[in-house]
């Protein structure tokens, strides 16, 4: 349990003081799954604790705490709730109930309660705060006395009301994140979620406000009905609220898609990391669901300066292994034995600690989830002894909503174990854990030799007859179930995961990545990958030499695309490539959901070309390996690193670009031209390798400190020779 501290040194007044609270339910005992189910954490009611520590000039401290001298009263919150909304009566408010001067002599004593008191420390992460006032950009009016607000951006966001009437009048504010042909709210896909506030008039001779105290929305339409005039843009605001990470990221393309898509990711983020990283931020399930959060969290921590969060996810991540060793498809979880885990969704217990360390150098995150990993780990040998995740994977959920066809759990999940002891064996030695790390390397080894035995073939393909199918259908491909059930399934992620988690033979990389290619070419040069492979896909096109490849899906307008959800005006990515089109099944339709914008890290680390090495992390060596596009013209990036401002920018002509790079003091820049789609680079009029920067035995540059510039010859696309992918 986590307490907050505020400094209330200014507000303290000579004479007699006051302290007073709301009190309303929580996270702690309203619904949190999908079935509405209460008191997930015990069945303590709602309650209060607080202090006032007092220190006198002489040094001397007195504490007044919350006891039975307290006094309480019913208040004009009737009712409140994170998923349905908050009623307020003005007619009830008290003046002045929480000042030094009001009498409470008609209150009663406050009711003791002794609840089953967990751990207390003090709040080490940003608190959720109010960013920004939006007003709206529109206001229609499809029925009588119905008017709706286009605040023209899906958020996560309160009203600010201000309105007039009469002592009774009923106002109703309703949300949804997008609208029927009519013009009234679409609300099916939040489910059982009511998502509805009201607020009844006190009916003062001058305008009256309100704004909820205990809930939140998602929502781009307000619906305000119960108006006795017609509303203006100053009769409603929405008030944007996030956890208070500081934004560390600035990014302008030539290209205005992208540039909408940054747009998005950045909101999505914003809607979604409020206390808790859900994966949506408007039905009944707003829960930390780890696969969402692992493929976005690298995106998101160059976003905002999310270490402390990263740290508050991960502890979260390791509270969901009670009574087993596995981690829970969220967190935070319940008070019970997890019932549930997955693969790809339980790696997050890994991917979150490795990321946070990975970003920001600080190896505590290392320390405080290293026993919680290996348990998970030991776990997962164990069932496993063949190294072929084929036991106790937990929930198939898979490459979850993929346009295609799905990839066999074994396959992926034994990718992800892979990936999992790859990552601890760089944390182990990050931290100090030599014989830890050896002991990782071999067995990363073994699971390698397993998985290419099962997987991979002699030509470089990589599948398996699909003996351990996922759970999710198909959403575009009704012909799926009607397989033959011993035929080798091959797929875009199950490339993309064997490539990106170093499992194909260094020999059958070249072989491998052309077959994905392949596959991307005979699905008319699309994307068909859902949330497990679409964040790597474009990484691993420009690892293997096909970056012209990964901007042409990059800037794909057409079906399943990132340029399909933003020209049908998604502000936001969506939880389906083809959201639109679902309205049918609202059951799983957000359009809120991050998992999609993970592409932002292939923008940063492989467009821009900023990124860090595990060897020396946290941007004190910046590992610079651009890729160029004239597609799309031009890119800047300044990412405010732990070291300062790191500077990105380039501009393609023809097929040349110039490139300027700014290091900031005390890091050093590792220029890799090998890793870029380069021709040539040249600096201060020299080729790079004949200039005066220092290169190492990998031909890779030491950019110390300082601005550059440099002058690029673009490779010819790998994709375009002898025609054959033209």
């Amino acid at each position: 349990m986590l307490y907050q501290v505020y400094d209330v040194t200014g507000q303290i007044t000579p004479g007699n003081n006051a302290i007073a609270a709301y009190l309303a339910p929580g996270w702690y005992s309203t619904p949190l799954r999908w079935f509405r189910q209460g008191n997930n954490y015990g069945n303590t009611q709602p309650a209060l604790r607080a202090q006032l520590r007092l220190e006198h000039a002489d040094g001397s401290v007195d504490w007044i705490a919350t006891d039975e001298n307290w006094r309480a009263d019913l208040s004009p919150i009737l009712q409140a709730e994170l998923y349905d909304g908050e009623t307020l009566d003005a007619r009830k408010v008290q003046d002045g109930w929480d000042s030094r001067n009001f009498s409470d002599a008609g209150w009663h004593p406050a009711m003791l309660v002794h609840p089953n008191e967990p751990r207390i420390i003090a709040q080490y992460f940003q608190p959720i705060r109010a960013e920004r006032v939006m007003s709206a950009k529109a206001i229609t009016n499809p029925a009588p006395g119905v008017y709706v607000f286009d605040f023209g951006q899906n958020m996560s966001a309160v009203p600010r009301l201000r309105v007039r009437g009469i002592t009774g009048d009923d106002i109703k504010l309703r949300f949804a994140e997008v609208l029927n042909s009519d013009g009234t709210l679409y609300v099916d896909n939040l489910r059982t979620a009511k998502a509805t506030d009201h607020f009844i008039l006190a009916g003062s001779k001058t305008s009256e406000d309100f704004q909820p105290e205990f809930t939140f929305h998602g929502f781009r339409y307000a619906e305000v009905s119960g108006l006795r005039d017609r509303p203006t843009t100053e009769t409603l605001k929405a008030v944007v609220l996030h956890t208070d990470a500081p934004f560390t990221m600035r990014l302008n393309a030539g290209n205005s898609m992208v540039n909408q898509l940054w747009s998005n990711i950045l909101w999505g983020q914003r809607s979604n990391f409020v206390g808790v990283p859900t994966d949506c931020p408007q039905r009944d399930e707003r829960l930390g669901w780890s696969a969402d959060a692992q493929v976005f969290w690298r995106t998101a921590s160059y976003n905002m300066d999310v270490s402390a969060f990263s740290r508050k996810y991960a502890a979260d991540l390791q509270g969901t292994q009670t009574g087993t060793a596995m981690y829970g498809i969220y967190a935070p979880g319940v008070d019970a034995p997890n019932p549930f885990h997955g693969a790809a969704w339980s790696d997050a217990g890994v991917i979150i600690p490795w990321t946070g360390w990975i970003q920001s150098g600080d190896r505590r995150i290392i320390d405080e989830n290293w026993d919680g990993m290996e348990k998970y780990l030991a776990e997962i040998a164990a069932k496993n002894p063949n190294h072929l995740w084929q036991n106790g994977f937990g929930a198939a959920f898979g490459d979850w909503l993929t346009p295609t066809i799905t990839t066999p759990e074994d396959l992926l999940a034994t990718a992800y174990w892979a990936y999992d002891v790859s990552l601890m064996k760089q944390m182990a030695l990050a931290s100090g854990r030599t014989a830890d790390a050896r002991r990782y390397e071999t067995l990363f080894g073994q699971i390698k030799d397993a998985f290419q035995k099962a997987y991979v073939q002699a030509d470089g393909f990589v599948g398996t007859v699909n003996h351990y199918p996922s759970i999710p259908p198909p959403t575009v491909h009704p012909d799926e179930g009607s397989q033959n059930k011993d035929r080798v399934v091959e797929t875009q992620t199950g490339y993309v995961l064997a490539l990106y988690m170093n499992l194909v033979p260094d020999d059958l990389r070249p072989a491998a990545a052309l077959k994905l290619l392949e596959l991307i070419k005979n699905n008319d040069w699309r994307l068909g990958t859902g949330f497990l492979g679409t964040p790597y896909l474009l990484e691993v096109l420009a690892d293997t030499g096909y970056s012209d490849v990964a901007y042409r899906l990059l800037l794909n307008r057409e079906y399943p695309s990132w340029g399909y959800v933003i020209d049908r005006g998604g502000t936001t990515t969506w939880e389906r490539w083809n959201g639109d089109q679902m309205r049918s099944d609202p059951s799983m339709n957000s359009y809120n959901h991050y998992a999609y914008g993970a592409v932002g890290e292939w923008l940063y680390r492989y467009a821009a070309g900023v990124d860090t090495v595990s060897s020396d992390p946290g941007f004190h060596t910046i590992y610079l390996h651009p890729n160029f596009d004239a597609r799309l013209g031009s890119l800047t990036l300044d990412y405010e690193s732990p070291y300062g401002t790191i500077h990105s920018e380039w501009t393609v002509v023809g097929n040349q670009a110039t490139w300027k790079v700014t290091v900031p003091p005390n890091a050093t820049g590792l220029l890799s031209p090998r890793a870029t789609n380069t021709a040539s680079i040249s600096f201060k009029g020299a080729p790079v390798e004949r200039s005066e920067l220092h290169s190492d035995s990998f031909g890779r540059f030491e950019l110390p400190a300082g601005s550059y510039t440099f002058i690029v010859t673009l490779r010819k696309p790998a994709s375009a020779s002898g025609g054959r992918y033209d």
